[in-house]
């Protein structure tokens, strides 16, 4: 099976082909210009390889939570590709594209990236064989209440550990390197190989963003009303 996969949820985007539960290639591009750069880099990377739209059997996007813009974006693109090829579309969230950064270890991770007005997004997860199983569901939630349903001993690490980093320096709470929290295009791919080949589907038309809050404007239009 050959799938592309898109990535737009933060400033640095990117797309990938794989084939086979193999990577291709993988390209990056960063500054927020999803809009711009997006279809250029699907239409060089398919250059590249030799590679035509119509040869792309599915097409994987990371759904978030993330940057709305770019969330948009990502899967106005993935939804516009699958209905001009009549290829099936898969929607990955972005924890666990995360999580694929992290090496393979007995004790469970939490990647938690920072949802701004005193929350975070996170997803709990351990190893069971050599997957990955959730313990939680994708959370948005104050870091102390995080902190207080954490596994220990436990391996956190994203952006949303630097603001919080007094409350979750706690015994058995192991904080790692920032870098892990950046989600790859070629993990967006891969996860929705094999996704789709343990049978998850996903309606085109049902296709969307995963918001699990509603964005800071909104918000605080709906306080002024």
């Amino acid at each position: 099976m050959k799938v592309l996969g898109i990535e737009t949820s933060g400033n640095v985007g990117g797309v990938a082909i794989c084939e086979d539960n193999h990577v291709i290639i993988a390209k990056d591009f960063s500054g927020m210009q999803h809009g711009k750069e997006l279809i250029p880099a699907i239409r060089t990377t398919l250059h590249e390889i030799g590679w035509n739209p119509g040869d792309i059997d599915l097409i994987a996007v990371d759904v978030g939570p993330g940057s709305y813009t770019g969330l948009r974006v990502g899967v106005t693109c993935a939804k516009t590709l699958a209905y001009a090829l009549n290829k099936p579309v898969i929607n990955v969230p972005i924890f666990d594209i995360i999580a694929e950064n992290y090496a393979i270890g007995s004790i469970p991770i939490c990647p938690i990236i920072d949802a701004k007005r005193n929350h975070v997004y996170a997803c709990i997860y351990k190893l069971e064989g050599v997957r990955r199983k959730r313990l939680s569901e994708f959370l948005v939630i104050q870091p102390e209440k995080l902190l207080s349903i954490l596994p220990r001993p436990v391996i956190i690490f994203g952006d949303g550990v630097t603001p919080y980093k007094g409350i979750f320096q706690q015994k058995d709470i192991i904080i790692d390197e920032l870098e892990h929290v950046k989600p790859k295009a070629e993990y967006v791919a891969l996860l929705g190989e094999r996704m789709y080949e343990s049978g998850h589907r996903c309606e085109i038309d049902k296709l969307l963003p995963l918001y699990l809050r509603r964005a800071e404007a909104v918000e605080k239009q709906e306080g002024k009303k």
